[in-house]
């Protein structure tokens, strides 16, 4: 054992009589590469997670299609995202057989980019929930022992709603960034050192360069978001924001 984990586990046991668990580890980034053309060679330890698909449904049909642009980097990308997106413009026919296609698409997507984790990006109105455990579900079941599945979540859906339960998922990353009108009231609540009622979204978050959080819980995986193509002078600001959570 380290001597800092040794020190950590020997003034809890002194405080508390006994450790469930060690202290959390520092938080983790990974660089979203969007769909444009991204060069993060700048950033070799860090991970990336790659925008591979994107996916709109259409009333009742669907359009797919794969990344578009050029991704340079260190090492191959950890995470495949699958984006997906409902066009309101006309009457939603969700059915068992738009379903299949649907799913269909996004584990092709998933399975053909070969990486340890796939993240479903799909942001849903409350009557379209169930739409989205119909895919995470089927998704689910196509990929690989071993594979880890994850989803992006309106951060409102981690303090006021209980149906992620039902998520067949390993990974939910609840997004600080755009959140309408409960956003004041969240960041208040995490300045304050507190954190999401629902504890399935306790192990990762996402923030973006255009909305700074003061604070977030530490030891978690943390997705960074850029409206833009990543320089490291952006890189290195989202650094150092996260360095101000501890």
């Amino acid at each position: 054992m380290k001597q800092a984990a040794r020190t950590a586990l020997l003034a809890c046991m002194a405080a508390l009589g006994s450790c469930t668990k060690a202290p959390p580890s520092p938080s983790t980034p990974i660089l979203w590469a969007w769909e444009r053309p991204e060069d993060l060679r700048f950033a070799p330890n860090t991970e990336v997670a790659v925008h591979a698909a994107f996916i709109e449904i259409i009333g009742d049909r669907f359009g797919a299609r794969g990344r578009r642009h050029p991704l340079l980097s260190a090492h191959p990308p950890s995470t495949a995202v699958i984006h997906i997106q409902i066009d309101h413009r006309e009457p939603l026919a969700w059915s068992p057989e738009l379903r299949a296609r649907v799913s269909g698409a996004a584990l092709s997507y998933a399975l053909a980019a070969k990486t340890p984790r796939v993240q479903i990006d799909f942001e849903v109105r409350q009557s379209e929930r169930q739409i989205l455990l119909d895919v995470l579900g089927d998704v689910r079941r196509g990929l690989p022992k071993g594979v880890v599945l994850s989803m992006t979540a309106i951060a409102s859906w981690c303090v006021t709603e209980d149906w992620l339960k039902d998520a067949p998922v390993d990974e939910i990353v609840p997004m600080l960034f755009r959140m309408g009108e409960s956003g004041k009231t969240i960041e208040k609540s995490l300045a304050k050192g507190r954190d999401f009622s629902n504890p399935r979204c306790r192990t990762a978050l996402a923030i973006s360069t255009d909305s700074p959080i003061l604070r977030a819980p530490p030891g978690r995986r943390v997705y960074l978001f850029n409206p833009r193509s990543w320089t490291l002078a952006e890189f290195d600001k989202m650094r150092r924001q996260m360095e101000g959570w501890r």
